[in-house]
């Protein structure tokens, strides 16, 4: 039975499972599956792919997109000029598991804005210096578009950056995602008086499908999307390449 499946950790209400499982049911596939692996150390990922020897290949989140690649002798180019990977494929050889690394994040977030964002004036902030930040300042590099990046410490933070100086605010950040244990409802700690209405705020959270930071901006007039069309988009793109 081929099996595909997700790494990351936690792996609470993934969106992963349900699509994939979906589209096995609509293709006939009735012999696929799809698991979570929770795995809290990259370093496990070896042992799960021995232990599971109909895993074909693997999603990957927070917090392994960046380490994951020092575990796959190929790497796609955008995936070597991202420096993270969302996807991995595996290839068994004898006794050796061949993986190969690809990021289809940037290309799900170019494609959901491609009928929203109409750049006006100014530049684009990316908040957050993980592995989701490092495809979309890729795709905001493809785009042509000038960012900054801000994070939790550095020149440019949170508290020091201000908003007033860019149309598109996007957050790579899980701030602010649904959390199992009913944690308060979260936002990074940004100047939200510098909002205005010809600004542009897409979270790349997608449960809750409104987040507060969300729900900032919108208070203003500013323009809101959330990460669910970015996810089915990198989604589809996977399941093309698993299929080639």
């Amino acid at each position: 039975m081929p099996l595909l499946g997700l790494i990351g950790f936690p792996l609470s209400h993934s969106f992963s499972p349900r699509f994939f499982m979906s589209k096995f049911e609509r293709l006939g596939l009735h012999d696929w599956d799809y698991r979570l692996f929770p795995i809290e150390h990259i370093s496990e990922l070896p042992q799960l792919i021995e232990n599971h020897k109909d895993l074909v290949a693997l999603n990957v989140t927070i917090p392994h997109k960046q380490h994951v690649l020092r575990f796959c002798g190929t790497l796609s180019d955008e995936a070597a000029a991202i420096g993270a990977s969302n996807l991995i494929t595996i290839k068994r050889n004898g006794q050796l598991n061949e993986l190969k690394a690809y990021n289809t994040d940037y290309y799900g977030f170019t494609e959901s804005i491609s009928d929203w964002y109409r750049q006006i004036h100014g530049k684009a902030l990316v908040l957050g210096t993980g592995g989701a930040s490092k495809a979309i300042q890729y795709a905001l590099k493809q785009l042509n578009i000038d960012f900054d990046v801000a994070g939790r410490s550095g020149p440019l933070t949170y508290q020091n950056i201000r908003l007033s100086g860019y149309q598109l605010v996007i957050n790579c950040t899980p701030v602010g995602m649904y959390r199992e244990n009913g944690s308060p409802e979260e936002y990074l700690p940004l100047h939200y008086e510098d909002v205005r209405p010809d600004h542009y705020f897409y979270d790349l959270v997608y449960n809750p499908e409104h987040t507060a930071m969300m729900r900032k901006f919108e208070g203003k007039g500013a323009r809101v999307k959330n990460g669910l069309q970015m996810l089915y988009l990198q989604a589809e793109r996977a399941w093309t390449i698993i299929n080639s």
